[in-house]
């Protein structure tokens, strides 16, 4: 069984089917494609993208609908296409694929998270793509308190 080296979570033994692969990367990260989803019970809702290949790289994301519970995920075609499925029958959230919205956590900052370009993984293919959405969401959309409280 493999393990997978971290930073903050120490060693994590996996299955190699567990791994989540993102062929073109994640935005400014083009050369990682391979992660690992940790979901720890006492962080739930938020979810750990743990890179399998560098351990102190580790994002953190919440659901979209999290963020904004009125979310709606505006697929373009060639994502959708990407991602394999149809324009005519784009992936539902939620049932074919999450939708993650990675955070930026800065000190003395607020916490954002990035609504315009979520992590979508596909759950059954175990497959991932970072996309632009074709809706009027932020890069930088604040992280409620309320929200945080939930999460944690």
């Amino acid at each position: 069984m493999p393990t997978c080296q971290t930073k903050f979570h120490g060693p994590i033994a996996y299955e190699p089917d567990q791994v989540l692969k993102v062929p073109a990367g994640l935005f400014g990260f083009a050369g990682e494609t391979e992660f690992l989803l940790l979901e720890l019970p006492s962080a739930r809702p938020i979810a750990f993208v743990q890179s399998v290949h560098t351990p102190a790289l580790c994002f953190i994301s919440l659901p979209a609908q999290v963020v904004d519970p009125a979310y709606r995920l505006a697929l373009k075609a060639e994502d959708i296409k990407a991602l394999g499925y149809t324009p005519d029958a784009p992936p539902a959230m939620g049932k074919e694929v999450l939708c993650l919205a990675l955070l930026m956590v800065e000190p003395e900052q607020p916490t954002t998270a990035n609504l315009l370009a979520p992590l979508i993984i596909d759950i059954a293919r175990h497959r991932g793509r970072q996309v632009i959405v074709n809706a009027p969401y932020s890069h930088r959309s604040p992280v409620a308190p309320e929200g945080l409280k939930r999460a944690c």
